[in-house]
């Protein structure tokens, strides 16, 4: 019971769209508040890089706990003397789990260091562009020469 759920657990993986890249061939023609939007989403992708990497953690530890209680629950009760392979199949799933979240943990981490130079290559963008910059000032009209006094 305890290693069907275990197994169910492995099954639920993160949807993955599109390859996260440095560099688009539209990057160059992008404008000032779309460049800021782009980056934004950039910061997003970390976070939820860094919520993958935390659950992948916990499913880990899940599964190592949950292979403990097995195989103890397994002696306790006289099931491992008499069925010598329960215990590794328990084992088994938990090394299934811990290879899954070193999986999804370097995946993160490649999207998390991907993310940082985007932004950094945004960033640039954003300055070349002048994005910061005060808009130009109108100019001035001459200002009316009005009656002097005689």
């Amino acid at each position: 019971m305890m290693l069907g759920a275990l197994c169910a657990g492995l099954a639920v993986t993160p949807a993955t769209a599109q390859p996260l890249q440095v560099s688009y061939p539209g990057d160059a023609t992008m404008d000032c508040p779309t460049i800021a939007a782009e980056a934004s989403r950039m910061d997003l992708l970390v976070a939820d890089a860094n919520a993958q990497i935390a659950k992948a953690e916990g499913q880990a530890r899940g599964a190592n706990f949950g292979a403990s209680v097995a195989v103890e629950g397994m002696l306790r009760t006289g099931l491992l003397g008499r069925m010598p392979g329960a215990g590794q199949i328990a084992n088994q799933a938990a090394n299934v789990a811990r290879q899954r979240a070193e999986q999804v943990k370097a995946q993160a981490a490649a999207d998390i260091q991907t993310a940082g130079t985007r932004k950094a290559l945004l960033s640039g963008l954003y300055a070349g562009k002048a994005c910061d910059a005060p808009p130009p000032a109108l100019p001035e009209a001459p200002a009316a020469a009005g009656p002097t006094g005689s």
